[in-house]
């Protein structure tokens, strides 16, 4: 249940713009959980109000995180065909 509360807050704070306040670099590939933990840790020192969310979003990411420059590029170059049939093997 924790990990699902973590992500959830990690999937918000990204929705909500907030992303740079809890991962100054974000092409560097933090997780959710992570973001969300780190949103928690702010709250509570900055005394701020913990929402509580129930839903994930099933949007695509608005701001994909890429573990290198390269992974970014090889993700933009692929391509998927769409096979009518299978063929003979």
């Amino acid at each position: 249940m924790t990990m699902l509360f973590l992500i959830l807050q990690g999937v918000n704070v990204v929705a909500s713009g907030k992303r740079r306040q809890v991962d100054a670099h974000w092409k560097r590939g933090m997780s959710y959980l992570k973001m969300g933990w780190n949103w928690i840790r702010l709250a509570i020192t900055q005394q701020l109000k913990i929402p509580v969310h129930r839903f994930l979003f099933n949007d695509p990411d608005p701001q994909p995180a890429f573990a290198s420059k390269r992974q970014q590029e090889d993700a933009l170059k692929r391509e998927f065909t769409v096979l009518s049939r299978f063929p003979a093997s």
